[in-house]
C-alpha cells in the first residue's frame, strides 16, 4: 500500500497544502485501498492490484479545477517542481553501470599486478624477479588509475546534474523493475566472489606446505591474489549497480552526497526527525568534545581518552536509527 500511498502524494506534490486537499487526499487513498482490496479478493497479485489502483487514477488537474481549489506551486517564482525525467533515470543507471565496470577492472588490473609481481618472483628468483615483477605492478597501477578517474567523473558529474531534484513514482517503478530483473545476476556476482574469496586461501596454503622454499611461497601468493582479484570485481561490479538502484529508492529526492544535502532533501530529511532530536545533533558532539577534552586535561586519560569518539559515533548511530525512523 505504500505504492499507492506514495503516488497519491505524488500527484499533489506542488501543490498548496489545505485542509481541503488533505481531506481530498484522504479520500483518495480510501477509495483506493478499497478498490485494492476489491482486486485482491479476485484473485489479482499484490503488483497486478496495485497497478491497476493506478492507472484507474484520473488528471489530477481536472480533479482540482471540478472542485474549484487553487493550485500554488511551493517553489518560489511559481516555478514547476523540477522532477527527474525516465531518459534521465536510465541514463544515470547507464553511467553508473558502466562506472562499476570500469573501477572494478581497475581494482582487479591492480590486484592482478601484484599478483604477477610474486609470480615473477617465484618464476625468475629474486633479483630478476623483483625487476619483472616491479614493472608488472606498475602496469595494473597504470592501468587501474585512469580507469579509476574516468569513472568517478562521469559519475560524479551525472549525480551532479540529478542532485536535490524529485524522483517521481514513474521513475521508481521503473528503476524497482530494473532492480527485480538485476537481483538474481546480484545474488550470483555476490555468491561467486565469495567462493572466490574462500578458495583464494588454497594455493597459499598448498604451496607453503608442499615446500619450504620461497618461490613456492611466492608462486601460491600469486595464485592467492588471482583469484582474490576475480572475487573483488565481481563485488564491485554489482555492489555499485545495486547501490544506483538504491540511490533512486530510497529517497524523495536525489542525493547525490550524503553529506551535503541539498536544500529539498534537507528539508525532507528533517521532517522526518522530533523537534527535540534536532536540537540534540546541534548539541550532541559539542558535548562530546567537552567531555574528551575534560578527560584529557583534568584527569589526565590522554591513554583512554579517544575510545569516547567511537563509543560517541555508536551511540549516535543508535540513538538516530530509534528516533528518525519511519
Amino acid at each position: 500500500m505504500k505504492t499507492i500511498r506514495d503516488y497519491i502524494e505524488s500527484l499533489f506534490l506542488g501543490i498548496q497544502e489545505t485542509p481541503q486537499i488533505q481531506k481530498l487526499k484522504e479520500d483518495l487513498l480510501a477509495g483506493a485501498e478499497d478498490r485494492y482490496e476489491d482486486l485482491k479478493s479476485q484473485g489479482k497479485s499484490e503488483n497486478e492490484a496495485i497497478g491497476a489502483v493506478i492507472s484507474e487514477f484520473g488528471n489530477i488537474d481536472e480533479l482540482l479545477e471540478e472542485m474549484n481549489m487553487k493550485t500554488e506551486y511551493s517553489e518560489e517564482m511559481g516555478r514547476e517542481i523540477d522532477e527527474i525525467m525516465i531518459d534521465e533515470a536510465e541514463t544515470f543507471l547507464k553511467v553508473q553501470k558502466r562506472g562499476a565496470l570500469f573501477i572494478s577492472i581497475g581494482v582487479a588490473a591492480i590486484i592482478l599486478g601484484a599478483a604477477m609481481m610474486f609470480g615473477a618472483q617465484a618464476l625468475y628468483g629474486e633479483r630478476m624477479g623483483e625487476a619483472i615483477g616491479f614493472i608488472f605492478l606498475l602496469g595494473g597501477v597504470a592501468i587501474g588509475v585512469p580507469l579509476f578517474i574516468t569513472a568517478g567523473t562521469s559519475m560524479s558529474n551525472n549525480r551532479n546534474s540529478l542532485n536535490d531534484r524529485l524522483i517521481p513514482v514513474q521513475v521508481k517503478k521503473l528503476v524497482e523493475n530494473k532492480k527485480a530483473d538485476f537481483q538474481r545476476s546480484y545474488v550470483f556476482s555476490i555468491s561467486a566472489g565469495v567462493v572466490f574469496c574462500i578458495i583464494a586461501a588454497a594455493p597459499l596454503m598448498f604451496f607453503t606446505t608442499m615446500s619450504e622454499s620461497e618461490r613456492y611461497e611466492m608462486l601460491g601468493l600469486g595464485l592467492t591474489l588471482l583469484l582474490v582479484s576475480a572475487g573483488v570485481f565481481l563485488f564491485i561490479y554489482a555492489g555499485v549497480i545495486m547501490g544506483s538502484f538504491t540511490q533512486l529508492l530510497k529517497h524523495k529526492y536525489f542525493i547525490s552526497d550524503e553529506d551535503k544535502l541539498g536544500p529539498k532533501a534537507k528539508a525532507e530529511k528533517n521532517k522526518k526527525k522530533p523537534v527535540f532530536w534536532l536540537i540534540i545533533e546541534k548539541v550532541y558532539w559539542p558535548i562530546v568534545v567537552v567531555i574528551f577534552l575534560s578527560q584529557s586535561f583534568l584527569m589526565g586519560n590522554w591513554g583512554t581518552s579517544w575510545v569516547i569518539f567511537p563509543i560517541a559515533g555508536i551511540l549516535f548511530g543508535i540513538f538516530e536509527s530509534i528516533f528518525t525512523s519511519n
